[in-house]
């Protein structure tokens, strides 16, 4: 089962073959968050082949240069929406999930005990389960 894939040539090719161009983008977050002192990321949602994948793009200005450049995070990661049922902390991203909000994780990252899911991948033999419960995450909670 492949949870990631990555990139062959940035922004054009990943390792299986597959182009960017054929990949359905089904969400896009609509903010840029501050990381490390050197550049903002955003992400969005594709569909392709049968699967959920999140993509991060990154983009900084570089010293003199009056637009962003633009480029994309090392790898898609297979994901899943899911809905919180009760106020809770994200494993995803660590933080605090209103009863009702919604969040795309991975796929390994679902908790039965604290969130339903609303959009999955299929299942197929070469990806596996849609997502599966993180038995780590049941635990700490």
């Amino acid at each position: 089962m492949a949870d990631t894939l990555g990139w062959k040539i940035e922004g054009q090719t990943f390792r299986d073959g597959s182009r960017y161009a054929d990949w359905e983008k089904v969400y896009q977050d609509d903010k840029w968050h501050w990381q490390y002192d050197t550049h903002e990321m955003t992400f969005a949602i594709y569909k392709y082949d049968g699967q959920y994948w999140k993509l991060y793009e990154a983009r900084f200005v570089a010293p003199d240069a009056t637009e962003y450049t633009h480029g994309f995070g090392g790898q898609a990661c297979r994901m899943v929406e899911v809905e919180y049922t009760r106020k809770a902390r994200s494993p995803h991203s660590t933080m605090l999930m209103d009863q009702g909000a919604r969040q795309w994780i991975r796929t390994y990252e679902y908790d039965p005990e604290i969130m339903t899911v609303i959009t999955t991948g299929e299942e197929n033999e070469k990806y596996g389960a849609p997502y599966t419960a993180n038995r780590e995450v049941r635990r700490a909670s």
